[in-house]
């Protein structure tokens, strides 16, 4: 088939826009884009043009973003979901349920054509008010909940936990197989630091769980990652999959799609670096498929000598790769359960 992936924003609608992103994060749809093309189809990944028929496609992919969100081609996606009202939507940001609610928030022509909104486009008519109808249409059509969706998840969680949606339109892949995998640089210090790794903004609920932890003063120290008026360091993908190899503790708050098995890098990352990933049971029991595991916490981890540390690590490296192997047939075969999957 030739296969169009569009989206809402730069990222979602430019093919390895990754590599001029400062943090360079690489999202989901590297794999989706190199798997579908392994699996002999041809894809095209840009921005739609609105008046364009859209007739060379067999499908389209849209990906969906928050309005307020840098998202400069919300026009253009709608156009595509006009255009091929049967398309697959999909999603690149675990905020899926305030990503979906914000969009439909637009059905409204004040709302739709705000100044901020509006002034963010820059591939659209002059007179983009006159497709006012159509836009409407297909916010009405993603609303209507009958399309098929497309997530990045590890197998055997529950998606409707990150969306409210007919489950029998909810397509898991997990992107590993084809995603670019980073691993660690080699060192010639195999020894790790006995610290906490954080990488990610600090709010209430995560204090919350931290605190959950076991994590006290007396724990291993915290590093922190991410936020820049808080003095943390703020590295590429690679340089923190290079911290990870260093450090023992990598902790991965819970949020409230815990259970769905929502796709990050960061598991695989973790194990292929030989270092623990403390999460939320729910999740960590997706990955693992092991009781003990799930219910890791912190203060377990710190009471452990560097062979126990070493052998927790190993074990939960071999259950990851055990329960979600990095087989490529595996993906093609989830993306095709959605393919051709009849509406």
């Amino acid at each position: 088939m030739r296969i169009l992936i569009t989206g809402m924003n730069k990222n979602q609608c430019t093919r390895d826009f990754y590599l001029s992103q400062q943090l360079q994060v690489v999202p989901s749809h590297y794999s989706l884009v190199r798997c579908l093309e392994a699996m002999g189809h041809t894809v095209d990944q840009r921005v739609v043009d609105i008046d364009e028929s859209l007739t060379e496609y067999d499908e389209v992919i849209v990906f969906i973003h928050n309005p307020s969100g840098f998202a400069a081609y919300v026009y253009n996606a709608l156009w595509a979901v006009h255009m091929k009202p049967n398309c697959i939507l999909a999603f690149d940001d675990w905020q899926v349920d305030s990503i979906y609610s914000g969009l439909l928030g637009l059905k409204e022509p004040e709302k739709l054509f705000r100044k901020y909104i509006k002034d963010s486009h820059t591939q659209i008519p002059d007179n983009i008010e006159s497709y006012q109808d159509v836009l409407i249409a297909a916010i009405d059509k993603i609303e209507s909940k009958t399309n098929k969706m497309l997530i990045s998840a590890f197998a055997g969680g529950d998606l409707t936990k990150l969306i409210d949606y007919p489950g029998t339109l909810l397509f898991q892949y997990n992107p590993n197989p084809y995603h670019l995998n980073r691993i660690p640089a080699a060192t010639l210090d195999d020894s790790k630091e006995k610290v906490f790794n954080f990488a990610g903004l600090m709010q209430d609920k995560t204090k919350k769980w931290l605190k959950k932890q076991g994590i006290t003063d007396k724990a291993w120290p915290i590093k922190m990652y991410g936020s820049r008026k808080d003095g943390q360091d703020r590295v590429i993908e690679q340089e923190m999959v290079n911290i990870y190899g260093k450090q023992w503790g990598i902790l991965m708050p819970g949020y409230f799609h815990a259970g769905s098995g929502w796709w990050r890098a960061r598991p695989l990352q973790v194990a292929d670096a030989g270092s623990i990933l403390i999460g939320e049971p729910s999740e960590m029991e997706i990955y693992y498929n092991n009781a003990q595991l799930a219910n890791l916490k912190a203060d377990d981890v710190i009471k452990l000598n560097d062979s126990q540390l070493e052998e927790l690590a190993r074990l939960q490296k071999n259950l990851l790769y055990k329960t979600h192997p990095v087989d490529k047939n595996i993906q093609e075969m989830e993306l095709n359960r959605c393919l051709e999957y009849s509406l």
